[in-house]
């Protein structure tokens, strides 16, 4: 019996194509809308300087933040100073502000720091950002890359 295998790679790269697409909505999906810890969320105090600091696997970040709200439905204003220090040497790292709600969904996000692979440029993003309405809270998330990952 002779088969075909032309038509049957075919079919594997159909299949290939649908799993890249699928794995591509969950992770444009997952961009907002999910939640963050509650142990993880900075509650944001209304016009008055606040400061702290969050430790993370590979960065500390000591950061500074008056908010200003405006109201139900018009975006607010976030001053966001910070300080990062880097833990762990890692071929590239970003780090996002990310805009939460009541119940700790991430409203929207800016990037606020960049370390850029290979040219080793850190680009950094701080000062005056708006904040959906709706804001109450916010949290810094990040992705990196160690350098046996980096083909």
């Amino acid at each position: 019996m002779k088969t075909n295998h032309r038509a049957h790679a075919t079919d594997h790269r159909g299949l290939g194509a649908l799993y890249f697409a699928v794995i591509g909505f969950f992770l444009l999906a997952g961009c907002s809308g999910f939640a963050i810890d509650e142990d993880e969320r900075i509650p944001l105090v209304e016009g008055t300087l606040q400061a702290g600091s969050q430790s993370d696997f590979d960065y500390l970040i000591d950061y500074r933040y008056v908010f200003k709200p405006a109201g139900p439905q018009q975006p607010g204003q976030i001053d966001l100073f910070f300080t990062l220090q880097r833990k762990s040497r890692v071929y590239s790292l970003t780090v996002w502000v990310n805009y939460l709600d009541a119940e700790g969904k991430v409203l929207d996000k800016n990037p606020i720091y960049s370390l850029g692979n290979r040219s080793g440029v850190v680009q950094t993003t701080d000062g005056k950002f708006e904040t959906p309405p709706g804001t109450v809270a916010i949290a810094f998330t990040s992705v990196s890359r160690d350098f046996k990952s980096k083909q």
